[in-house]
């Protein structure tokens, strides 16, 4: 490290005489430019320049500006443009190390950073940052990060993450995180999370989660997924919205205004049920859990999942579908013992907040048949079993006919 420092230090102090030769330079075309006048109005045109040159580095008033097709440097200051860098929008810009300029035409690359004050238009890569103050236009790549203070128009690629305070309108792609406090039309891909403060108008797709604080159109997939009207899907195991007209899809879905309901049930298994439904009539998710309102040292409860749907038959009539899973146990889990249900049945709405549902069940159990001490499967009603086989490893199956009967809280 202390090595690399020394060279970066050599390399500077040895451009230094170049550095100076530049500014020179720029002198002698000031002398060309006044002609004969005196010496004193030359030096106050050279005092009036060099006064221009002002240390801005994230923000470019437009006045002062000039525009050439080709820059090198090392780092800031070091290269062609010397210390009017910054007020220079290069074509073609291509950095050692870092650069720094009024703005990007066409190209640039540096093997560390590159900071430009006002826009950039074209490509643009660097091996840590990109640093834009205007607005981007083309194809941002970034070892870590992308970071741009007005709209992006375009794709951003980095490894860590892509930052606007502008919108986004193309592709983010992201290792970790992208984030926009403004709307998005394209996509946003990555790795843990995708946010925006305003509309979605496209898809978001994370490794972790996706915030729309308003509006989406389109879709949102992700192990959670958060926005407020959604015009499309969601896919993850947790999804909230305020309005949805499309389906979200998950282990657990929570639409303010779609369909929740609590439900108390019997069946042939455990006369006492409560399930929770939570999601749209057209796809909604199942927790329940039962048990049997016995005295005993061993209580016999199960606990399980499902998934439904329950489209419309009349005014008050749906019908419901669903398939679900319980592990029913005595006491403590000690051995596989699932009862997996597929449900068809009716709902009639009595009220608008209470409703009476009734239907067939088929029913396929599978458990451990090497344990001795599972609970006893029926309570009142005894339905005949069928087709009770052995498997390997110790797993046996049967298959009966049942019914689920109850009522539900809207």
């Amino acid at each position: 490290m202390q090595t690399s420092i020394k060279i970066l230090a050599a390399t500077c102090l040895s451009m230094l005489p170049l550095w100076a030769a530049a500014f020179q330079n720029s002198e002698i075309k000031v002398d060309d430019a006044i002609g004969q006048d005196s010496v004193l109005q030359k030096k106050e045109i050279q005092k009036d320049a060099k006064a221009n040159v002002k240390f801005q580095p994230f923000r470019l008033e437009e006045k002062d500006t000039t525009a050439v097709t080709f820059q090198f440097s090392f780092v800031p200051f070091v290269g062609t443009n010397g210390i009017y860098s910054g007020n220079t929008v290069n074509d073609v810009s291509i950095n050692l190390l870092g650069g720094y300029s009024a703005g990007t035409r066409a190209f640039e690359m540096a093997g560390l950073f590159n900071i430009n004050r006002g826009n950039m238009t074209g490509v643009q890569w660097a091996g840590l940052f990109n640093q834009v103050g205007g607005q981007v236009d083309g194809v941002q790549m970034a070892g870590l990060f992308n970071s741009n203070l007005q709209d992006v128009r375009g794709v951003q690629l980095a490894g860590l993450t892509n930052f606007t305070t502008g919108s986004v309108d193309g592709i983010q792609l992201a290792g970790l995180v992208n984030f926009t406090p403004k709307k998005v039309k394209g996509v946003q891909l990555a790795g843990l999370l995708n946010f925006t403060a305003q509309d979605l108008h496209g898809t978001q797709v994370s490794g972790l989660a996706n915030f729309v604080a308003k509006d989406v159109k389109g879709s949102q997939i992700s192990p959670f997924n958060y926005a407020s009207k959604v015009q499309g899907f969601q896919l993850g195991l947790f999804n909230y919205a305020d309005s949805m007209s499309g389906v979200p899809v998950g282990l657990i879905s929570f639409v303010r205004t779609g369909y929740h309901t609590v439900e108390l049930s019997y069946n042939e298994v455990l006369p006492l049920n409560v399930a929770l439904r939570t999601g749209k009539r057209e796809f909604y998710n199942i927790l329940f859990a039962g048990m049997r309102p016995e005295i005993n040292e061993e209580v016999t409860w199960a606990f399980g999942y499902g998934i439904g749907t329950s489209p419309r038959l009349g005014s008050r009539l749906f019908l419901n579908i669903e398939a679900s899973s319980e592990q029913l146990n005595r006491g403590n889990v000690e051995a596989l013992n699932l009862v997996n249900r597929l449900f068809v049945g009716v709902d009639f709405q009595l009220a608008h907040k209470m409703a009476l549902f009734a239907g067939p069940t088929f029913n396929f159990r599978v458990f451990d048949h090497s344990f001795t001490d599972h609970p006893g499967l029926f309570t009142m009603i005894q339905p005949q079993i069928h087709r009770e086989k052995t498997h390997v490893d110790d797993l046996s199956s049967q298959l009966w006919w049942g019914f689920r009967a109850g009522i539900r809280f809207l």
